[in-house]
This record gives structure tokens, C-alpha cells and sequence, in this order.
């Protein structure tokens, strides 16, 4: 019995020793594996050895547990923004044109700056011109990171869409654009009469008044209408006659600019005639205005194409102030001869123009030394042919019979006589009567200071 305790006791002791040593084992086993792979977040034992990296490679990975190369040149081009847009005949685009050079491993290239990139739009047709070169091309280099932007590109005078090409020693990249009439100002309409008039000093009694439509027959809104006031016209009565004519607008200028409204309509300031009379032209045309360069979008004069829309003005000149006598204002000759010089006048107003139509009466003195003018005046009777003749269908009478012209001359101590263009009054030929002295012939026109001509009828047959 004391045996088998005995020997019981050994196993035991035997198997707790192999235990033991087992755990020591697996200890240090433990110790010497390396630590497993940790959940991204959590911490990695101080034994875990770091992932081995490719030799020649820095950086951030371009994909899922990659890494970029160095260098990394580009390999291809791509657009950036710009496409597609639209703008207005004449106008800016909005957006700049930019591309930027990549790489297909989704990395930041190298060795990018300076690389050429060239932009081309379409030579003719609808188009655009760059504002660093003034034409259809431009060229840039790349910055250091591979953007490259275009000049700013100006939408030409042609409707349509077309595309700008973008092309480097990586490719090409196309950009669609557009450019539209709508909205830009074609056509200029007066609304106003072409031809008005007013008193010389005085107010037109209309301002100028146009509307601006686009190439569809559409109101413009927001276009700036330049209204000027030009040159007075050629005048038939010489340099003297309307030189000077003209306006000036509210404040004193000979210009003025004004904003369509939501119907197209713009108008000027109201004008006032100068103290000239005469013609002169008013024009009116669309402009940026102020000299300042348009928003973008905005409708510009180098884009409508809209012809100015002209207006005829006059200054009418005043009521008759004054009569001047011409060259015959002292004159002789025997009783009985007509005088040499015929009698006139120029009539004028307050500020010295020239009156035309006026009416200006000659009159030679009733009694005493004086003379008579000869007046001759056409008395034209028409007649129609007999019943006879046109059942016959023959005028018996031949083809004027029945037209008479008869001259009928008169003698008048005095006469009326409208004044022309420029204000010059001439009356009819003078006769010296029989008796013989001096006198005055007088010529008065409303309430205008009269003119008078000093003559003298002589003994016939006397020298002069």
C-alpha cells in the first residue's frame, strides 16, 4: 500500500515538472514572434518591424497602398473650366480658359514649368481673339504645378458656336463655345422726327429719342446710347450764312449719353438752339460710354454693328430786327431812265442772322421827285377744247390754242417782296420820273428798323 502512494506521488510530481517546463516554452516562443497586423487606429507593439519601401520612392501613394515616383513628368492634358460657355457678339467670356498637365498615376507631375501649351480658335467664321496676342492664338508655358490659363478671349462679331483648341507635346483638349446676337444692339430706330426746328435761343420742343433693337427685332435693355450734336450744315449763302449753327444739351454740353430700358428706349437731355441759324446734324450711336470698359456681357459698340441713326436740325432765326441797304442805297440818273442798280436789302434778326420769306415793302414817295417800279406778272388762262372738236378727235384750234400766256406789266410807286435764303430782298427795276430832285425810297419789314435809298432824277442829258 505505502508503494503505490509512493508511486503516485512521483507521477504527479513528474507531470507538474513537465508543465512547468511546457509554459517556459511557449513564453518564450511568444516573445520571439513577430506582433500580427493591427486594425488601422490602433497601436503597434514596439516590436512590430516597419513595411519595407521600394528603393526610389517618396511621397504620397497615387492609389490604395501606393506610392508617387520621383520624378513624375507629365503624359497627358486635361481641361480644367471654360467649357462650355457662352457671350455676347463683342464681349468677354466669363470663364477663363485653363487646362492643367497630368499624369495617368493620379500623382503631382514634375518638371511641368514651362511646357508650352497653345490655344487656337477658328481663323474666320464665329471666333474670338485673345487680349495678349489681338488674334485667334496664344501661347503660354505651364507654371510649376502644370495649370495653364489663357489670355482673356473676346467673342467676335459672328454668331455661332465653335470650339478653341488646346494642344501641348501631351495632347490636346477642345473647349465649346458660343457666341450669340441676343441682346446685342443691331439696329437703331428714331423714335423722335428726324427733322425739327426751333427759334434761334429758344428749346426744341422734342428731345431725341431712339430705340436700340438686337439682330432678332428684340429690345436691348442697358444699352448706353451716345447722343452728339455735330457740325452745322454747308450754307448756300456762304460762311457768314450758318457757320456757327447749333445746340447744346441741358448743362451746356454738345454730348450726352443715356441707358435703354427694359423697352429699348433711350433719350437725350432736352436741347437748346445756339443763336445761329442754320442746320446742323445730331447723331446717335451705341457706346460702352464714359470711355470705361464694359462688364462682361455687356452689349459694346464694337459688337452691335448698329449704324448711327442721324437727325436734321435748324435754327430758325428771329422776327426782322433790322434792314440793311445794299450797294444801290445812293444812286442818280436823268428823269425818266431806270436806275442802274437795283434797289435791295438784307433783312436780320436781334442776334445778325439772316431772316428768309420775310416780307420787306418798297416805296417810292406818292408826290414831288420820285420813280416807279416794273412789275411783270404772267397771267396763264387754260382752255379746253369744243364738244365739236372732241367728237371729232381733232383740236381745230391746234394743240395750244387753247393755252394763252399773257405778260401783264404794271407800274407801282410801291411793291412787296419776300426775302430768300439768306435774307436778301430785291425789288423790281426803278424808273426816275419826269420830275426831276432827290428823294428817298424806303424799305420796311413789321417792326424791323426800315433801310432807305438816297436817289436822284437829273436833267436828261447831263453827265453823271
Amino acid at each position: 500500500m505505502s508503494k503505490g502512494i509512493a508511486w503516485w506521488r512521483d507521477r504527479a510530481g513528474w507531470a507538474r515538472a513537465t508543465a512547468a517546463a511546457s509554459a517556459g516554452a511557449l513564453a518564450m516562443l511568444a516573445a520571439l514572434a513577430p506582433a500580427p497586423l493591427q486594425a488601422a487606429g490602433t497601436a503597434r507593439t514596439a516590436l512590430a518591424p516597419a513595411p519595407l519601401q521600394a528603393a526610389g520612392e517618396t511621397g504620397t501613394p497615387g492609389g490604395s497602398g501606393g506610392t508617387c515616383p520621383t520624378p513624375n513628368p507629365p503624359n497627358e492634358l486635361t481641361l480644367v473650366a471654360g467649357t462650355p460657355q457662352t457671350a455676347l457678339l463683342g464681349s468677354a467670356f466669363a470663364t477663363g480658359l485653363q487646362v492643367q498637365l497630368a499624369n495617368g498615376d493620379g500623382c503631382p507631375v514634375t518638371g511641368a514649368a514651362g511646357t508650352a501649351v497653345t490655344f487656337s480658335a477658328p481663323a474666320s467664321g464665329a471666333g474670338g481673339v485673345f487680349s495678349t496676342s489681338a488674334s485667334n492664338v496664344a501661347v503660354v508655358g505651364a507654371d510649376a504645378s502644370g495649370a495653364a490659363a489663357a489670355p482673356p478671349f473676346t467673342a467676335n462679331t459672328v454668331a455661332g458656336s465653335y470650339t478653341v483648341t488646346a494642344s501641348s507635346q501631351y495632347g490636346s483638349v477642345w473647349f465649346s463655345l458660343t457666341n450669340t446676337a441676343t441682346g446685342v444692339p443691331a439696329r437703331i430706330v428714331a423714335l423722335s422726327p428726324q427733322r425739327s426746328s426751333a427759334w434761334v435761343t429758344s428749346g426744341y420742343a422734342q428731345r431725341l429719342r431712339v430705340e436700340v433693337l438686337d439682330a432678332g427685332g428684340a429690345p436691348v435693355a442697358g444699352a448706353t446710347v451716345t447722343f452728339t450734336l455735330g457740325a452745322a450744315a454747308a450754307s448756300a449763302c456762304g460762311a457768314s450764312g450758318s457757320a456757327g449753327a447749333g445746340a447744346v444739351f441741358a448743362g451746356g454740353s454738345a454730348e450726352a449719353s443715356a441707358s435703354t430700358g427694359a423697352s429699348g428706349v433711350a433719350s437725350s437731355p432736352p436741347l437748346t438752339a445756339n443763336a445761329t441759324a442754320g442746320s446742323f446734324t445730331a447723331t446717335a450711336s451705341v457706346s460702352t460710354g464714359g470711355g470705361s470698359e464694359p462688364e462682361p456681357g455687356a452689349p459694346s459698340a464694337a459688337a452691335s454693328g448698329a449704324t448711327p441713326v442721324s437727325f436734321s436740325l435748324s435754327n430758325r432765326a428771329g422776327s426782322p430786327a433790322k434792314l440793311t441797304a445794299g450797294v444801290g442805297s445812293t444812286q442818280s440818273t436823268p428823269a425818266g431812265a431806270r436806275f442802274p442798280i437795283r434797289l435791295a436789302v438784307t433783312v436780320t434778326d436781334a442776334q445778325g442772322n439772316p431772316v428768309p420769306r420775310a416780307q420787306v415793302a418798297f416805296s417810292a414817295p406818292r408826290t414831288g421827285a420820285s420813280g416807279r417800279f416794273t412789275v411783270r406778272s404772267g397771267d396763264r388762262r387754260d382752255g379746253r377744247a369744243g364738244a365739236a372738236g372732241a367728237a371729232g378727235g381733232r383740236d381745230p384750234g391746234g394743240a395750244h390754242a387753247s393755252r394763252r400766256a399773257r405778260a401783264r406789266v404794271s407800274h407801282p410807286r410801291a411793291v412787296t417782296v419776300r426775302t430768300n435764303a439768306c435774307g436778301i430782298a430785291v425789288a423790281p427795276p426803278f424808273t426816275a420820273g419826269e420830275r426831276q430832285g432827290g428823294y428817298v425810297v424806303r424799305a420796311t419789314a413789321a417792326h424791323a428798323r426800315p433801310a432807305a435809298f438816297a436817289l436822284v432824277n437829273e436833267v436828261p442829258g447831263r453827265l453823271r
